[in-house]
């Protein structure tokens, strides 16, 4: 854990250093609050302590600068003031919590831990995986009682890992947590301790826990944590009575199976391009060798150096490489030059024969099974699971049933499923289901869960709804409800999948590439005519494009030039395919427009890598010039877009939406009178009960002048008295709110609000808000 310590005495300072330090964290020290403001501005930090008398900047100046910033990092503040009003400043700033001088170490260290486990998902003091126990407040390790004896960083590696079980950790991102600014390791050094540590473990038992993501990095591996004491996970047969375990593959066991499975399909196609190159070879034995003849056997060397690396036939792409080159000389070929030329081209054809043979004896894997959508049932009515296997069998998708709750945990802590479905009265104690249910929601990515309660009362679509609920059904409920409501929430969550539209001519590569990006939930359409290139870009709508540079017709380049004139596409990733490494090529993709490029044959993790930065530097980009910088929600022209587009949608489905219209009536006057940090503060903390109050896809908007907005959609009668009372909860806590301004006066904050309705107050979003404006005014 990475620690930022903001303290100008220098012994205190050296103190806490060596406290934090044995505590195994990694600890950076600012000697003054502007300072402190950089480190924290430049750098993610698990924790901030800070003293409050501080030169440049107070602590709670700081404090306040932090959170109007965005800045949800938790505070420890160090005072030397036992004066409830200096404490209550302080927590009104957004500290989490606060220290008085001198110090106790032991407490201090305790209230370090406390806030670091907490967060979106709160975690137990002491950190257990199966036999793995981990007591930050001891700093010590076990496995089935036995002591590992960890350095340091171990140790810490290991907590991160834990305190995160579905995250996966990049040595990147391992550096940022567990180094400080002045001993940055190279990230060979991660890979060293990751392989120590692993070993540690496995000389007490744990096997294989730290597994390597293909392409990303590291993560815990928990499913050999919770083998031993869980209930095995169980997968219902529509046809058997009988339960079978859960032998879902792991992403790279997809991706080989697949491959293997593509390498049976297309090798005819392998077969037709080595027959070229045989029918060359036997042609320039007896002197008949033809132009057209030697340029086909050079596109089909060419073809082949872009695949055969991808079915890990590395020799085999540097052959047909080889074999490419001697055909794309100028002039005739000289004696030695066709004698090395019929040399490879054999070489080639014998690796080819020993690939075909080594498929023939595996058991070809259906791709297209590996690659559906999970769908899991956590119900203990094993006949609705076989019904609603039956209806899902017929589009060819498939349902995970669990019956007890600690089994579904266990699995998820190795899958994230596209939607669960989930018994919250049957399975369990409520309290369980529902703190299991914000989990899900919380998780990253989101998983949508559709509950079944037995019960329909106000309170319970209320509580459920708070928890994180995308849908509800009352039991008894028949298959059909159940997978009619699960499909639409399926259809809306696809819509946020990441679109990738591959453009070439090879179906082989296009083949190959799906199975090495759906298992990363990205949705991939592949294209191998060119010409049809902008009829399927408007239809697909892409999030990121590849292309391959050279085509027949028209290459990826002319493509991508097409593209950067179109304002609409302007902005659109680019990524493309070469099998050329040469400079000249590159220059070409970069001045045509390209963000990257990636050398055939394609390599998983490279493609992946490169894909996820294009995407994370656009979603930026677009984070930008669709979200409020301040309160972090969508800015006034995103949530109109999106308001709209509920508005059509409701206006096809015949249904209704709910618009509420939120004022901070005086926020102006706070500005003038206490400063804009001060209202900045304000509208921070609203925005975060906002976006707790209205986390089950409600649209939440910010448009200025302290002007927020939320839009539901497709409500009944009970669905609308529902959203009146989470309105009226939040009012409520929004009037109990008390600020502290920078010159430690406190003050509340008085709010207007309208709430209209489509399509009884206005057709579209202009008339709505008119009729919303002028009920504002009447308040």
């Amino acid at each position: 854990m990475r620690i930022l310590l903001i303290e100008d005495d220098e012994i205190l300072a050296s103190v806490l250093l060596q406290s934090l330090t044995q505590q195994h964290y990694a600890v950076e020290i600012a000697r003054d609050g502007q300072i402190g403001w950089e480190y924290a501005q430049s750098t993610n930090y698990d924790l901030i302590l800070t003293d409050v008398g501080l030169p440049k900047l107070d602590g709670i100046t700081l404090c306040q600068r932090l959170r109007s910033s965005g800045r949800s990092t938790p505070i420890l503040l160090i005072t030397a003031k036992d004066e409830t009003s200096d404490r209550i400043r302080g927590l009104d700033a957004g500290a989490d919590d606060y220290l008085i001088k001198p110090l106790n170490l032991g407490e201090l260290q305790a209230r370090v831990r406390a806030l670091l486990r907490r967060g979106d998902t709160p975690r137990p003091p002491v950190l257990e995986v199966g036999a793995l126990r981990l007591d930050p407040s001891i700093c010590e390790v076990t496995y089935d009682n036995q002591v590992l004896d960890l350095t340091p960083k171990e140790y810490s590696l290991l907590e991160l890992l834990l305190r995160n079980p579905l995250r996966v950790f990049s040595r990147g991102d391992i550096i940022e947590h567990l180094w400080t600014f002045d001993d940055p390791p190279q990230e060979e050094t991660v890979k060293s301790h990751i392989k120590w540590l692993r070993h540690k473990l496995k000389v007490v038992g744990a096997v294989d826990w730290i597994e390597n993501v293909y392409g990303l990095g590291y993560r815990l591996k928990s499913q050999k944590a919770t083998s031993r004491n869980s209930e095995k996970i169980t997968q219902k047969n529509p046809d058997r009575d009988s339960s079978v375990p859960d032998t879902s593959p792991s992403v790279e066991q997809q991706f080989n199976q697949a491959m293997s499975g593509l390498w049976s399909q297309y090798q005819g196609l392998m077969t037709q391009r080595m027959e070229v190159l045989q029918q060359a070879a036997l042609e320039l034995s007896s002197g008949t060798l033809t132009i057209e003849l030697r340029k086909s056997a050079e596109r089909e060397a060419h073809k082949l150096a872009g695949v055969l690396g991808m079915f890990e036939q590395e020799a085999g792409t540097q052959i047909a490489r080889e074999i490419e080159q001697i055909l794309d000389k100028d002039g005739e070929l000289l004696p030695a030059q066709k004698h090395q030329l019929i040399s490879l081209i054999q070489e080639l054809g014998n690796l080819l024969n020993l690939m075909a043979q080594k498929v023939v004896n595996q058991t070809a894997t259906s791709i297209g099974e590996e690659i559906n959508p999970k769908l899991l049932l956590i119900d203990p009515d094993l006949q609705l699971g076989s019904q609603l296997q039956q209806l899902a069998s017929s589009m060819e998708m498939r349902w995970q049933q669990i019956t007890t709750l600690e089994a579904a945990k266990n699995f998820l802590q190795t899958t994230s499923p596209d939607l669960v479905v989930l018994n919250v009265d049957e399975i369990g104690q409520r309290e369980e289901s529902l703190a299991f249910m914000l989990d899900l929601a919380t998780h990253t990515p989101p998983v949508p869960v559709l509950a079944l309660a037995v019960t329909d009362q106000l309170v319970d679509r209320v509580t459920l709804a708070q928890s994180g609920a995308r849908g509800f059904l009352v039991k008894p409920v028949t298959a059909n409800q159940v997978w009619e409501t699960a499909s639409q929430i399926l259809q809306f969550t696809r819509s946020l999948t990441v679109n990738v539209l591959v453009v070439d001519d090879d179906p082989l590569i296009l083949a190959a590439l799906g199975p090495m990006l759906e298992p990363w939930g990205m949705r991939m359409t592949g294209l191998d005519d060119p010409l049809r290139f902008w009829e399927v870009l408007q239809s697909t709508a892409p999030d990121l494009l590849i292309l391959d540079v050279e085509m027949p017709q028209i290459s990826g380049i002319e493509l991508c030039q097409a593209v950067r004139t179109d304002p609409q596409w302007q902005e659109l990733p680019i990524v493309f395919l070469t099998a050329h490494r040469e400079m000249e090529t590159v220059q070409q993709v970069f001045a045509a427009g390209g963000d990257d490029y990636v050398v055939k044959p394609v390599v998983g993790a490279e493609l992946l890598a490169r894909i996820t930065h294009r995407l994370e530097r656009s979603r930026l980009l677009q984070s930008l010039s669709t979200k409020d910088p301040l309160t972090g929600l969508a800015n006034q022209l995103q949530s109109s877009r999106d308001l709209q587009h509920l508005i059509t949608q409701a206006e096809k489905n015949q249904q209704s939406v709910c618009l509420i219209i939120l004022n901070i009536s005086d926020l102006r006057q706070i500005n003038i009178q206490y400063g804009h940090e001060a209202g900045n503060q304000v509208l921070q903390r609203w925005s975060r009960l906002f976006q707790s109050a209205f986390c089950s896809g409600e649209i939440l908007g910010y448009w200025g002048n302290g002007e927020f907005v939320v839009g539901v959609s497709g409500f009944t009668e009970t669905e609308g008295l529902v959203v009146k009372h989470r309105l009226s909860d939040i009012l409520t806590k929004l009037r109990q709110q008390v600020f502290t301004a920078p010159n430690g006066d406190r003050f509340q904050v008085t709010c207007n609000f309208a709430v209209v309705e489509y399509p009884n107050d206005g057709l579209n979003i202009q008339s709505l808000y008119q009729v919303a404006n002028s009920m504002l005014k009447q308040n």
